[in-house]
């Protein structure tokens, strides 16, 4: 006979090896999804305006404020493993010093409306 230490290494190991049987089976079923998506971006309004950085010192910097319109439609990457996305917008520009700026600042939140049944109702793109 076999002790209960044992017995319960056994079962335990079992579990264990289930378990990761199970959490593989789970990757290999959104591995190989393409979750990329098209993209419309227009630009509606610039305006550069020279306002004083209270916060760092007191001379003036250049501020940016743009007004654009995008498009995306992003049902398409929602499957039963993805619950939230977290979007990012890159502005690149070019100055007279930098041949590269980057501007990284802006995050949007997007998260799927799902009622009882589980069917995708709408999507809401929240300012993060």
């Amino acid at each position: 006979m076999h002790t209960l230490l044992t017995r319960g290494n056994a079962i335990l190991a079992y579990t264990l090896s289930v378990s990761a049987c199970l959490t593989f089976c789970c990757f290999l079923s959104t591995v190989f999804i393409n979750y990329k998506t098209d993209v419309s971006l227009n630009t509606i309004k610039i305006v550069v305006k020279n306002v004083p950085d209270y916060s760092a010192s007191r001379e003036k910097n250049d501020l940016g404020f743009l007004t654009f319109d995008i498009q995306l439609h992003l049902t398409s990457l929602f499957n039963w493993n993805v619950k939230q996305l977290f979007i990012y917008l890159i502005a690149e520009y070019e100055t007279a010093v930098n041949s590269i700026n980057q501007v990284r600042k802006i995050k949007i939140n997007a998260k799927p409306f799902i009622d009882f049944l589980g069917s995708f109702l709408h999507q809401s793109c929240q300012p993060g």
